[in-house]
């Protein structure tokens, strides 16, 4: 079979082939890709090299990935060997520069990047002009100042909460081409507001203003790559997106770009890089950056140990409501670490993330409760908040209420209560509730021991 593009790629910039074929199968475009094009018992050099010489286009995604791939590069060494040069398009991908030894291959060829050529409508114009085919027509009365005004009256609607009114003025916008247009839509379709809500409709719009060099739809493209929303769940290409718009100075990108290399989650654990990134974003007032910030200098990750800016920065997010923050706060004056001991305050940090569900901030609360710690002995509030921690499943909270239960300490004894709060605990491995199983006689093999 003949094809009209061949696409040589690297195989870890998958999602950006797949939103190329994606565009390409809409107009009627033929393509031979290595994960498709291969029929059984061919040898792949041949089969290759065979799609090379019969395409009409060679399309050449350069990337970082693809300029170490040694495949790509005998593709391309290949190609100009059999082809002429007018019908390869090399095209970067990522924003990075060519090698000085590709530049001199490709040195008489026009090269396109993502930025400047969007994949649609721009690429897929060019690719079908040089097939010898029109592009796909538009409307020519509608012009890119119909587009701003519609999406201008799209906002009014949009800050009305009048979502319904609001859709329609998107779309025609978005449909021309307008940025913050497909944005707004991709955010509309996240929420449901106006429309059902459909995270792939999301994604497909945020992709179409994020390949133009919308900050915050690369933010929210690379969270639908993070959390697997209307795309398929890819930690590296969510912080290739993050990185796109952290770059651009996109505060909530910047501190998501942190957490990734704090955790190593799509991209090498690197804390510096953590820390850089985390503190861009808590600068520009970003409360989860400024939480993490908190705990980088906490545990001195990234950073030198300092307690002082630890509870600075805790300090920054837990007024902004922060509940991590307000909870390590609390911990910080339950301790007196880098600051100075403090229970009322530590009961004041804690009373705030608990009402707000922090399971370890319940649990803590709980805990100051029962031992009149910055607030007056109160057996029944300590339960109450133990009741709300071991709910949710944290295993000292659990054991702390099966105390309760079995000693009867702000709640009717019942040994039977007791022995299911210890069980609990005991099986996240709480070695005080095992014991507590071994002396009531009620320890079974489902409890975890830990060594």
């Amino acid at each position: 079979m003949q094809y009209d593009v061949f696409i040589s790629y690297s195989r870890r910039d998958t999602a950006v082939a797949n939103r190329i074929c994606d565009a390409f199968d809409r107009v009627g475009i033929t393509y031979f890709i290595d994960r498709q094009g291969i029929g059984g018992g061919m040898e792949f050099p041949e089969v290759l090299a065979e799609a090379i010489v019969g395409c009409k286009i060679m399309l050449y995604l350069a990337s970082q990935n693809s300029y170490q791939s040694k495949f790509t590069n005998a593709e391309i060494t290949f190609a100009f060997n059999e082809k002429e040069k007018g019908s390869i398009i090399p095209y970067i991908i990522d924003g990075s520069t060519m090698p000085l030894s590709l530049r001199f291959v490709f040195s008489a060829v026009n090269f396109r990047t993502i930025e400047d050529h969007p994949i649609e409508p721009t690429l897929v114009d060019d690719v079908l002009r040089l097939l010898g085919r029109e592009a796909k027509q538009r409307d020519q009365s509608y012009t890119l100042e119909d587009a701003k005004v519609d999406y201008d009256k799209g906002e009014e609607y949009f800050n009305r909460l009048e979502f319904d009114k609001a859709i329609p003025l998107y779309t025609r916008a978005a449909e021309y081409g307008y940025a913050l247009a497909q944005h707004y839509l991709g955010y509309c379709y996240g929420n449901g507001q106006g429309v059902e809500q459909d995270y792939k409709k999301a994604g497909y719009w945020f992709q179409k203003a994020a390949d133009q060099g919308n900050a915050v739809a690369q933010f929210n493209l690379g969270w639908c790559y993070e959390n697997g929303r209307g795309v398929e769940q890819d930690y590296g290409e969510a912080v290739y997106w993050y990185q796109k718009a952290a770059d651009q100075g996109e505060a909530r990108a910047q501190c998501s770009l942190g957490l990734c290399y704090g955790t190593g989650r799509g991209t090498e654990l690197d804390y510096k890089k953590a820390v850089f990134w985390s503190q861009k974003s808590a600068d520009q007032g970003d409360a989860d950056a400024q939480s993490n910030l908190g705990c980088f200098y906490e545990n001195g990750c990234g950073v030198e140990q300092d307690y002082k800016k630890a509870v600075y920065w805790f300090q920054k997010a837990a007024d902004q409501g922060n509940v991590v923050a307000q909870y390590n706060l609390g911990m910080c004056y339950y301790h007196g670490r880098g600051t100075e001991q403090d229970y009322k305050k530590a009961v004041y940090w804690h009373q705030k993330a608990a009402t707000q569900g922090y399971a370890n901030a319940q649990c803590y609360l709980g805990f100051c409760y029962e031992n009149g710690q910055g607030t007056e002995q109160d057996h029944k509030k300590a339960v109450y908040w133990f009741q709300k921690s071991a709910d949710q499943g944290n295993a000292y909270a659990q054991y702390n209420l099966g105390w309760c239960y079995e000693c009867g300490q702000g709640v009717t004894k019942d040994i039977a209560q007791a022995v299911h709060w210890y069980r609990l605990a005991a099986q996240q491995g709480h070695k005080e509730a095992q014991k507590k199983l071994e002396e009531l006689g009620k320890d079974d093999d489902n409890v975890i021991t830990i060594m």
